[in-house]
């Protein structure tokens, strides 16, 4: 059994060196995928900022909530959207803006009350 022994004691050998091998590969993928992603950043054109709501205009400000709406909007909302991105409106001030954004095809009646980004 003796033969045996010696081929059992080499191969444990072998494996812990191949483990170590992979270990010391691991290290060097995830930092070579770091270093690549460094680089992506770096190349990468600057993203250019979305102008804040309160930079816009209250008539920029609406199209920019209604755009960024998942479905249409009533005026009470509009003006809760516009207040709590710190653009102070209510219900019958955002319903003068919404008629000049209609009549320049820039916001579609939904139905009564509602609107949304044309």
């Amino acid at each position: 059994m003796e033969p045996y022994s010696d081929d059992l004691a080499r191969i444990e050998k072998d494996l812990r060196e191949a483990e170590f091998e992979r270990a010391r590969l691991d290290a060097r993928i995830k930092g070579l995928k770091a270093e690549r992603e460094a680089f992506i950043q770096l190349t990468a054109p600057p993203a250019s900022p979305e102008p804040s709501i309160q930079d816009l205009t209250k008539a920029e400000a609406i199209v920019t909530i209604l755009r960024k709406s998942p479905g249409p909007m009533s005026l009470g909302d509009i003006a809760e959207a516009l207040t709590a991105a710190g653009k102070l409106a209510n219900r019958n001030g955002v319903s003068v803006y919404i008629d000049g954004l209609l009549k320049a095809g820039r916001v579609v009646r939904v139905q009564r009350n509602q609107y949304r980004s044309a």
